[in-house]
């Protein structure tokens, strides 16, 4: 949709491979040097884990990443992890032009794209897990004393240098640090849409914005993670690349993943305008979409992205479009169809439109990637350059991509007599497609100072609700209704399973059916505090793996016990991507064909009340006609600092004058939700 009113980007930082800021991150795009190398032993073991056998269930046929020098940003003697100081150097650098009393006096609203904060967190679980741990493997075959020792010792020294307070490697705590850091209070919590999610962010901080909620948002995304639970799903997939990622190029043969941190500073324009600020572009609108059951939770929807390619030039008015900076990852089957909707969408278009990918040089750097491509339209607004694609040969379209056109040599957009106009595409496993529009901000051409957009305050209905335990059986009826394979059930965490069951029952019990609605406007949310049971069972799984060589060849008993319990944890196959906690929100989609956005919000022990909270403003903004909010119920265990998920909750909202013109049930209505800091 067309944002009610223009958002001014104010402000950018980043921390990328092979950039410290944006101004090297410019440089790196025009220089077109990739970052593509080799991991070391400090990210995972080389010797364990890497192997050349690509159906080798624990480890990965790839080990290629673009990653980030220490020495750009990192600072050994801090207490902050790695990927904290990260986000806060491109924090630094995209208030740098304001200053920080910028934001004294303000409603400051931080919105962080993020699926995982860092290595270090997998780390810190594991280190406060140790116990339980230790108690579990000795059941088995560690009888022998000093063999019992061995193993304590082996378990002590992998985790011997993680952090003892695990509270920082939440997700939710990069958005709290930006508060800290800024002296500010206010609404603070991360997205995730898998791979989409720093467009996810964005887009929520704007609505924040649009409803007058906050009156300056720090959004953007932040990456960090490396470790060999992300590369082992990804090998099981077979999506990553063996050397170079080749977005659009019919010789690519998968992803190679980045880290990095990208920062961004909104307004609304007509505040920015009268504050003086430096406005280096306007977001204009964006559209989003779920594949609903199209497509399976990880194939992308040709269907879904032409549409809401189509449905973002129409809320626009048909601009010209400059550039677009695609989702392309370097898979075959992702990038065929993203470049098929995209020649579909804008096949009546006079002109060539250019087209690339940063995934390119630095990786895809999956809770940012979009963030970064965004940079990467920015610096090409400001600089009226097109940065070069020069390893593209040709499209697995051949002559067909036209009028899409990757550039091989830099394109010097020299008409300055009409704002630039771009586009951001993002995508995510659970289904979420997002098409963002950004344009130049010209002074002489600036509209005048209008009242700023207004939403109207509507009564919200709750029409269903359920909450359901996680101990709750389900039994293999039901798992056929709604199409799960006996091999991939065990690999789903309990909370996609619960979550299909609260849906239902909420449904079944104010006897709704959403077959009788647009599902192109029904959207759903997800709301926790910690990553998924299943996420935690992988991790543990493969770090046990890494005690195998530190055992002589006469403790072949003990070495087969501890893999007998890894494999009791988790079956390390394709699946493994299903347990990320997108696919909560995604699945539910999937299921009963929603094709509205979903995503997952993490706000610590509030993040179902952010969740609630994004319903009334998606409802009210009329992004949405009914949303599903799904939260899980968590307890805290002090020592050591462990969560456990105990219910699962199911809220179904709609607008109450919709639920009346459609005879919906009202159990109670939802007033402005409001957050005391």
């Amino acid at each position: 949709m067309k944002y009610l009113e223009p958002i001014a980007i104010i402000g950018a930082g980043c921390v990328l491979p092979g950039a410290a800021n944006t101004e090297e991150f410019w440089n790196l795009l025009r220089s077109e040097k990739d970052q593509f190398r080799s991991l070391t032993d400090k990210r995972w073991s080389q010797s364990v884990f890497l192997s050349q056998d690509d159906q080798d269930s624990a480890g990965s046929y790839s080990n290629r990443a673009a990653y980030i020098d220490e020495s750009l940003f990192f600072d050994s003697c801090s207490l902050i992890p790695r990927t904290h100081q990260m986000m806060l150097k491109a924090l630094k650098e995209s208030i740098q032009s304001l200053g920080i009393n910028f934001f004294k006096g303000k409603r400051v609203g931080v919105v962080l794209g993020c699926m995982n904060p860092g290595d270090e967190s997998s780390d810190a679980f594991m280190k406060a897990q140790l116990p339980d741990l230790k108690k579990s493997l000795t059941k088995t075959e560690f009888k022998d004393d000093k063999k019992r020792e061995l193993l304590d010792l082996g378990l002590e020294s992998l985790f011997s240098h993680a952090s003892r307070d695990p509270w920082v490697h939440y997700p939710s705590s990069l958005s709290f640090l930006v508060h800290q850091y800024l002296q500010t209070q206010g609404i603070s919590f991360c997205a995730d849409s898998a791979c989409a999610s720093s467009l996810t962010a964005i887009d929520l901080a704007v609505q924040l914005l649009e409803s007058n909620e906050i009156d300056v948002a720090i959004t953007g995304g932040v990456e960090g993670n490396l470790g060999i639970e992300t590369y082992v799903p990804f090998s099981r997939l077979g999506v990553l690349a063996k050397e170079n990622c080749l977005p659009y190029d019919s010789r690519s043969d998968g992803i190679i993943q980045g880290e990095g941190s990208v920062i961004f500073v909104l307004q609304r324009l007509e505040n920015s305008r009268k504050e003086g600020a430096t406005i280096l572009g306007i977001l204009e609108g964006l559209t989003s979409s779920s594949n609903g059951s199209k497509a399976s939770l990880f194939s992308p929807s040709l269907e879904s992205q032409k549409k809401i390619a189509d449905e973002l030039s129409s809320n626009l008015g048909f601009p010209r479009v400059d550039y677009i900076e695609g989702h392309g990852t370097g898979t075959p089957v992702g990038d065929l169809a993203e470049l098929t909707a995209l020649r579909d969408s804008f096949s009546a278009s006079p002109t060539p439109i250019f087209m690339g990918s940063v995934k390119a040089l630095i990786g895809h750097t999956k809770g940012a990637a979009g963030a970064a491509g965004l940079l990467k339209c920015l610096l090409s607004i400001k600089h009226r350059i097109i940065p070069p694609s020069g390893y593209f040969k040709a499209s697995p379209l051949g002559e067909g991509i036209s009028p899409l056109k990757v550039n091989t040599t830099e394109v010097a957009l020299i008409d300055s007599a009409s704002p630039l106009h771009m586009r951001v595409c993002s995508a995510g496993f659970g289904g979420a497609n997002y098409h963002l529009s950004i344009t130049e901000y010209i002074e002489a051409q600036a509209p005048p100072i209008l009242a700023p957009a207004v939403l109207k305050l509507q009564s919200i209905s709750l029409i269903a609700h359920s909450e359901i335990s996680f101990e709750r059986e389900f039994n293999s009826s039901q798992m056929h209704v709604w199409k799960i394979p006996p091999n991939v059930l065990g690999s789903l965490d309990c909370s996609q399973v619960q979550g299909l069951q609260a849906v239902e029952e909420a449904l079944e019990r104010s006897l709704i059916s959403l077959d009788v609605f647009d599902k192109t406007q029904i959207g759903t949310i997800s709301a926790s505090h910690m990553r998924t049971n299943k996420i935690e069972s992988l991790t543990t799984a493969l770090h046990l793996k890494r005690l195998e060589p530190l055992f002589e060849a006469d403790f072949s008993p003990e070495v087969k016990a501890i893999r007998d319990f890894s494999s009791s944890l988790i079956n390390l196959d394709e699946t493994s991507c299903q347990s990320l906690n997108s696919m909560t929100s995604g699945r539910v989609s999937n299921e009963y064909d929603l094709q509205g956005t979903n995503f997952h919000i993490d706000a610590d022990f509030g993040s179902l009340s952010y969740a609630i909270k994004t319903a009334e403003l998606m409802l009210r903004s009329q992004r949405a006609q009914i949303v599903i909010v799904l939260g899980v119920g968590e307890t805290i265990q002090e020592d050591p600092i462990l969560t456990k998920r105990e219910t699962m909750s199911c809220w179904i909202f709609t607008l109450t004058d919709f639920a009346k013109s459609n005879s919906l049930p009202n159990l109670g209505e939802l007033g402005k939700v409001v957050f005391l800091f």
